[in-house]
């Protein structure tokens, strides 16, 4: 799959799968959910966990042809730091290196890269790109979050989705496990059912599918025991870049 259809297909996805604003509800001719009436979503510190993470992502394009992306992630939430990495086939790194002419030939791979979020004493958050191949540590500023994907939300990066997202979204009766409940949001043409975990604070699937039916998107999550070591603890020895400099 070539790197244009990957490109258009996550974009897609992150649509799919955000519930629209409250006012693009509206705009869109769905009714939102009134705020005295927003359902009661835990806010309380949220649990250390892990998670794995397999998104499915369907478009059929008006040439008639259907185009598949399946991809999986681990993700690992421990205090203020959230882990994200894409669990990638093996000897990934060294076929594309070969194609490439050699590490020295190419640039990194920033969707394949791990990326590390730390929110600070004071709020602030810090962003990183790690490359366990090339044992390579890149500090991201603000200003470029945007271009590797991160829109600077610390409760979107927690918890996958943005609780407050889920508050305002309206409860379900479709049968759920314990301890978790649907929602659904999005607007009339490209609505939104999440089953999110109260307990765990998660997303433990997000579907989505467009009025015309040429766009569907499912993910699924699930909880993984949670490491005896923590990723970041073991970056020892990893060389520092700034982002700036893997545009060169």
């Amino acid at each position: 799959m070539n790197k244009d259809l990957i490109a258009t297909a996550l974009s897609l996805s992150f649509a799919l799968l955000l519930p629209a604003p409250a006012g693009a509800q509206q705009a869109a001719g769905a009714t939102p959910t009134p705020a005295t009436t927003r359902t009661a979503i835990s806010t309380a510190t949220a649990p250390a966990l892990a998670l794995q993470i397999e998104h499915h992502i369907t478009t059929l394009s008006a040439d008639g042809i259907t185009r598949t992306l399946h991809y999986t992630e681990h993700m690992l939430r421990h205090g203020d730091q959230v882990w994200l990495a894409r669990v990638l086939p093996p000897h990934a790194r060294e076929a594309a290196e070969h194609a490439d002419g050699g590490k020295a030939h190419r640039h990194m791979d920033i969707a394949a890269a791990a990326r590390w979020v730390q929110r600070n004493a004071d709020g602030r958050l810090q962003l990183r790109l790690v490359n366990a191949h090339e044992r390579l540590l890149v500090d991201v500023p603000q200003a470029e979050w945007g271009q590797v994907g991160f829109d600077g939300q610390w409760a979107a990066a927690q918890h996958l989705l943005d609780p407050a997202q889920i508050a305002r979204m309206k409860p379900l009766a479709r049968a759920a496990p314990a301890g978790a409940r649907w929602y659904q949001g999005g607007s009339a043409n490209q609505p939104v059912q999440v089953l999110w975990d109260n307990l765990g604070q998660f997303p433990q699937r997000i579907e989505s599918r467009n009025a015309q039916g040429s766009q569907h998107s499912v993910t699924s999550v699930k909880r993984q025991a949670l490491p005896g070591t923590l990723p970041w603890t073991q970056l020892t020895g990893y060389s520092h870049k700034e982002y700036a400099d893997l545009l060169d």
